[in-house]
C-alpha cells in the first residue's frame, strides 16, 4: 500500500449560533466551513469525500419547504469557490473524478454532485431509499433536498455494504506482544467506531461506518504521506467536541438521526484520539482542524 496525496478543501460555508453546536457556547452566529477531501490515488484516480456547496443550492432553498432550510443554513459560496471551479486548480477535470463518497445526504454534502457527471457514487443505499420516501417535511427534517442529487444517481450508487470488510493490520511485531513499547499496527483500529469498508482494495482508503448524526454517515481512513487521516463528517463539528466530550445544544436532537448512537460515536471517537496522538481527526466543520491538517499535509508532500 502506498500513501495517497490529499487536499481539503473548502467549498461555501454557512452560519448558525455557536450555542447551537457546542453547549455552553455564546449564541453569536458562526461560520462553519463545508469540507472537501481530494484525494489522489496512483492506481484509481481521484476520489472525493463530499462536495460541499454549489449555486444550485439557492435554488432548492427558494421556496417550499427547502425555504425554511436555507433560512436556518444561510449558505455562503464566493466567487470561484464551488467545487467544479476549485478542482481545475489542482489539475483535476471534474468530469474524472472516478469517486465520491458521500458522508451523509445533508445539503452541504451532496450539492456539488451534478458536478461530477462521470463519478461512482459511494453511500449508504438505504438511507438514501429512506430519504426519498419521504414527503416534504420528512425531508426537510433530514436536510435533504432531492433536487440537488444527479438525474442518473441510481445507476451510479455503490452501496456501502457491498464493499469488502476492512480489518486493521496484524501486528508488525508479534513477538512484542505485551510489550507497550513495541509498534502494534501500521494502521489506526478504526473499527473501534464501527465496521469498516475497504474502499479501493488495498486499504489505502477505508470508509468507517460513524452512526448518530445522520442515516448512514460514514466517515474515511485514509493513509497520506503525514500518517493517517481520519475524516469524520458531522460526527463531531469541531475538534474539540472530540477531545474534551462536549455535546451539540439538547435541540440537536430534533434533526438527530440517533442520539444514544450519536454520543456513543462521540465517545468512541474520544477514545481513539487519545489512544492514537498521531491521527489527524477532521471533523467537515472544524477550521481549527482543517487548518491542523492541512499544515500536516503540505509538510509531508515530497
Amino acid at each position: 500500500m502506498r500513501p495517497v496525496l490529499v487536499d481539503l478543501l473548502t467549498v461555501g460555508s454557512c452560519e448558525h449560533p455557536g450555542a447551537v453546536a457546542r453547549r455552553g457556547a455564546p449564541w453569536r452566529p458562526v461560520e462553519f466551513p463545508s469540507l472537501v477531501a481530494v484525494i489522489r490515488h496512483p492506481d484509481h484516480g481521484v476520489v472525493l469525500l463530499d462536495t460541499g456547496y454549489a449555486p444550485r443550492y439557492a435554488t432548492a432553498t427558494r421556496r417550499g419547504p427547502g425555504a425554511v432550510y436555507g433560512r436556518l443554513l444561510p449558505m455562503r459560496l464566493g466567487r470561484g469557490r464551488s467545487l467544479a471551479e476549485q478542482l481545475p486548480a489542482l489539475g483535476i477535470d471534474p468530469a474524472d473524478v472516478a469517486t465520491v463518497v458521500v458522508s451523509h445526504l445533508h445539503a452541504d454534502h451532496v450539492a456539488g454532485l451534478r458536478d461530477l457527471p462521470a463519478a461512482r457514487v459511494v453511500l449508504d443505499a438505504d438511507a438514501l431509499a429512506s430519504h426519498v420516501r419521504r414527503g416534504p417535511l420528512g425531508r426537510l427534517r433530514r436536510g435533504f433536498l432531492p433536487a440537488l442529487l444527479p438525474d442518473d444517481l441510481e445507476r451510479r450508487v455503490v452501496d456501502v455494504a457491498t464493499l469488502p470488510r476492512w480489518v486493521p493490520d496484524a501486528p508488525r511485531d508479534p513477538a512484542g506482544a505485551g510489550d507497550p513499547q513495541a509498534p502494534q499496527s501500521a494502521r489506526t483500529d478504526v473499527t473501534t467506531l464501527g465496521p469498516a469498508h475497504d474502499l479501493l482494495g488495498d486499504g489505502s482508503v477505508v470508509v468507517v461506518r460513524l452512526p448518530g448524526h445522520a442515516h448512514g454517515q460514514v466517515g474515511l481512513l485514509v493513509a497520506s504521506r503525514a500518517g493517517d487521516v481520519l475524516l469524520v463528517g458531522d460526527a463531531a463539528w469541531s475538534l474539540r467536541a472530540i477531545t474534551h466530550l462536549e455535546l451539540p445544544h439538547p435541540v440537536v436532537r430534533l434533526v438527530t438521526h440517533s442520539w444514544g448512537a450519536y454520543r456513543a460515536t462521540l465517545g468512541a471517537l474520544h477514545r481513539l484520539h487519545r489512544t492514537s496522538p498521531g491521527l489527524l481527526v477532521v471533523p467537515s466543520h472544524c477550521p481549527v482542524a482543517i487548518d491542523r491538517a492541512r499544515l500536516a499535509l503540505a509538510a509531508a508532500r515530497p
